[in-house]
């Protein structure tokens, strides 16, 4: 005999509305900061960013373009402060 207190094991399994989403592309160290899918465009880079595989040569070379891109545009931005 069963009290009324104890579940009798056979209740349905509880799901939520995360049961449903993809898993998060974002590292661990992201999602601690808080940065999801929809913080915006930065989220988007680092969810691209953080896809890359190293042992991969395209990948490889599209993380140096990266670098060179992101590097490039804050010494235009920094060079033209300078001489303003």
């Amino acid at each position: 005999m069963q009290l009324k207190d104890e579940p009798d094991g056979d209740e349905p399994e509880l799901i939520t509305p995360e049961d449903f989403l993809p898993p998060s592309p974002f590292p661990v160290d992201a999602q601690r900061m808080g940065i999801d899918r929809y913080t915006g465009g930065e989220a988007g880079f680092l969810a691209v960013v953080s896809a890359l595989d190293g042992s991969k040569l395209t990948h490889r070379l599209f993380a140096y373009f990266l670098l060179v891109t992101v590097v490039g545009c804050f010494c235009w931005t920094l060079f033209g402060q300078l001489n303003h």
